[in-house]
């Protein structure tokens, strides 16, 4: 071991960029995780529950809505949620019309 005399004092190594690296993988995890919920919750309401999908859609949006006002989400959430929700609702649209 070094036994050596050392000029390093604890606690004065700048830390700005591990501290903002640290900051934004939670806030990806936080995101990312509540939206792989989101898109597991929907296809389980209209295959396990037997759910028509736009009721599923709806119920799916609302969880959506309120996990973001539980977890302090930014207006982008909230944006991308509408935005998402209206893809899916034209896509299940489609889907049911060349089914019918």
């Amino acid at each position: 071991m070094a036994g050596g005399h050392s000029d390093y004092t604890r606690g004065t190594m700048k830390i700005d960029e591990q501290s903002g690296t640290f900051s934004g993988f939670m806030g990806g995890t936080k995101y990312g995780g509540a939206l792989i919920a989101l898109f597991v919750i929907m296809p389980t309401l209209v295959f396990a529950v037997n759910l028509h999908w736009f009721p599923s859609l709806i119920a799916t949006l609302v969880l959506g809505f309120v996990l973001g006002l539980a977890m302090k989400f930014k207006g982008g959430w909230y944006a991308g949620l509408i935005g998402l929700s209206i893809l899916v609702a034209l896509f299940s649209f489609l889907l049911s019309a060349v089914a019918s």
